[in-house]
């Protein structure tokens, strides 16, 4: 795996990203990677940072998912503010429902508020605002993402292209 990770960051730098280490491998796993599929957990935690040359992308590192993290955003961010915005306990409900099985592991801000996840069953979905909640599946497994990162296929995904590629790209 950790040629699989070296290989995506690298593809990732070579398209303008910054990528720093990460320095220390202490500290513990933090209570939202409890739940997370391994390779997730190895690598959130193979870099400190990760984030677009624009600065306007980013893939959260295991240090964001502490209690302590500083920063604009939380790792949770955008389900904080979808339960900002439920107006009645059931939809708040069905917000805290939704990202039990959903782990953020990049956040943007270039063309609105998205974010990539894990979903409980490894696959990668996209979601937007204002509805967070109503999210599609990109990539059936987790790996596939850093397949892609790396490979840049023919066939290519105007979602994950956007995100991580081209900051003039627009997904609609």
């Amino acid at each position: 795996m950790n040629e699989l990770f070296r290989r995506a960051a690298g593809s990732l730098k070579e398209a303008g990203w910054t990528c720093e280490p990460r320095l220390s491998t202490e500290g513990g796993a933090y209570a939202p990677l409890y739940t997370a599929p391994d390779t997730v957990n190895a690598w959130v935690s193979s870099f400190s940072l990760l984030s677009s040359a624009d600065e306007t992308v980013w893939f959260l590192s295991s240090d964001d998912y502490s209690s302590e993290a500083q920063g604009a955003f939380a790792w949770n961010e955008f389900e904080q503010l979808s339960i900002q915005a439920a107006t009645t306990a059931d939809e708040a409900a069905a917000v805290s429902h939704f990202w039990e099985h959903h782990l953020p592991i990049l956040l943007s801000v270039r063309n609105g508020y998205e974010y990539l996840a894990v979903r409980d069953d490894g696959a990668v979905v996209h979601g937007t605002e204002p509805e967070f909640e109503e999210a599609v599946v990109v990539l059936s497994q987790f790996e596939d993402l850093l397949t892609y990162i790396i490979e840049r296929p023919e066939r290519r995904s105007r979602v994950l292209e956007s995100q991580l590629f081209d900051a003039t790209t627009d997904p609609q």
